[in-house]
């Protein structure tokens, strides 16, 4: 009754009817698509974290034009706006030129963990020139970035801005 006329027990026609050869298919499916899965988890793992750090850039970028609106930018201003967090150092320099200011700081991108680990982390290097607004002129923060990376060691300090050179003058 529960045989199909024809096909007999254990050749290859009855496997592939009874199912055994979908099912086998259907897990090697499963299996090749979590492998691609994990394979590219670091990938997005970054991308998000990287992400986080432009978006952190954006904020110092509006924190400073808001400090910077009434025409003066004070060191202690810029401090407020880039505390340090482990691993990023926050603040790492202040220059004057001029009307302009020139800030270099190393920021930090949060992404999700992969697999064991808590969270995926990406400093970043940038430097945010601020020219404070003057009478009829308004003022704006322009960013660069300098280096941005996944590895221990310091962005800024790849890319030639030694850590040690924090600077607050009046």
């Amino acid at each position: 009754m529960g045989r199909r006329d024809g096909v007999r027990s254990g050749t290859a026609g009855g496997c592939l009817f009874n199912g055994c050869l979908a099912v086998f298919v259907l897990l090697l499916v499963c299996v090749i698509g979590l492998w691609v899965w994990a394979a590219t988890a670091d990938d997005r793992a970054e991308g998000q974290a990287r992400a986080d750090l432009r978006s952190a850039a954006e904020t110092r970028q509006e924190k400073l034009a808001g400090a910077a609106a009434d025409g003066v930018l004070a060191d202690s201003e810029i401090a407020r706006v880039f505390p340090r967090g482990k691993p990023a150092q926050g603040l790492v320099r202040i220059g004057r030129h001029g009307p302009d200011v020139i800030v270099t700081a190393e920021l930090l991108g949060v992404g999700p963990g992969v697999f064991l680990t808590s969270e995926t982390l990406v400093t970043g290097c940038f430097t945010f020139t601020v020219t404070p607004e003057a009478r009829g002129h308004r003022g704006e923060v322009i960013i660069r970035e300098l280096a941005v990376g996944t590895e221990p060691h310091s962005a800024c300090t790849t890319a030639g801005v030694p850590s040690s050179s924090v600077s607050l003058s009046h």
